[in-house]
């Protein structure tokens, strides 16, 4: 009886989001090195598994103070505010050169207040664009043009939203990523127009170096789903986790509830693929991802399935 209560009651918060930012709140309390904004962490993923769904320990650690560093002014192209500022901040390549990644190290996860994680190549194009469109850290910024550059505050983004009030509307502590491109190089070409993680960014908190291959390995738990898995790294990661591994902004795949069992096949496709219309009202950030067939959601399902039933690989570089 009790255990079928408790799914119940699971469900129930499940639909009404209250888990997922509960899980949101406690993911950047967890990591959020100084509430201002003026610093960020940045380690290397130690080896090993999660313990007790625990993120496996990072090694050297380095709480970075952004105001101690050569900081640069310059006008942006920012997404989110659809226009360009000037800003003052400095590259994430210029903080990730001054951190010096050992060797072995491919990916730089960049970790962010309200949970997203977004992956980017220390070598390739991520970092290599260049300076006017490349990832920036800004610290403060000119509303327009003759006034003072204000230290720390940023305007707060609401999305777009027919007759409803956007009640999760994207705020800033202290410090705001400048990208002046929605396409993100995991994402296909034919999805970039429904799917831009960067729109959805806070304030970052924490940069985590990894081992692309061997990041992505533990997520690949069955040779018979690596089709969702794909998807799940095309689509899914910038928002969602596993176990507690990775993203924090969307609901955990598997804790409290294994989100295969809580969906269902038929469900999963309707949910990924059609967005309510009261979703701003309700909170809901998922976009509608139409170019998702019904071919897609079963493999994202398969392999919900398979990381809801198995334990992730130990992470091992």
């Amino acid at each position: 009886m009790l255990p079928r209560l408790h799914d119940t009651l699971v469900r129930l918060l499940l639909s009404l989001g209250v888990l997922a930012s509960a899980r949101t709140a406690w993911a950047a309390a967890r990591t959020a090195p100084a509430a201002d904004g003026s610093t960020i962490e940045i380690w290397v993923r130690a080896p090993g598994a999660a313990v007790a769904g625990d993120q496996p320990t990072g090694i050297r650690r380095e709480v970075v103070k952004l105001d101690s560093l050569p900081q640069v002014e310059a006008k942006r192209v920012d997404i989110q505010y659809h226009g360009a500022f000037n800003y003052r901040g400095i590259e994430i390549r210029t903080l990730l050169d001054r951190y010096r990644p050992p060797e072995g190290v491919d990916l730089a996860l960049l970790h962010f207040a309200n949970g997203m994680q977004i992956p980017l190549a220390l070598r390739g194009d991520d970092l290599a664009r260049p300076s006017s469109s490349a990832p920036f850290l800004a610290r403060a910024m000119q509303m327009h043009p003759g006034a003072p550059m204000r230290v720390g505050r940023f305007p707060r983004v609401s999305r777009p939203r027919s007759g409803f009030v956007d009640i999760r509307p994207i705020s800033f502590a202290g410090n705001k990523m400048v990208v002046s491109d929605d396409a993100h190089p995991e994402i296909p070409a034919a999805a970039q127009a429904v799917l831009t993680p960067w729109q959805q960014v806070d304030s970052l908190i924490g940069i985590e170096l990894v081992a692309r291959a061997a990041y992505y390995a533990q997520f690949d738990v069955d040779s018979a789903a690596k089709a969702g898995l794909k998807l799940f790294t095309q689509s899914c990661q910038f928002c969602h986790g596993v176990r507690k591994v990775g993203a924090a902004f969307g609901w955990d795949f598997v804790e409290p509830m294994p989100i295969y069992d809580y969906r269902g096949e038929r469900n999963l496709f309707h949910h990924i693929k059609y967005k309510p219309l009261d979703a701003s009202a309700r909170g809901l950030q998922m976009p509608a991802l139409s170019y998702m067939t019904e071919d897609d959601a079963r493999n994202i399902w398969l392999w919900l399935k398979a990381v809801g039933t198995k334990p992730l690989r130990p992470y091992g570089p």
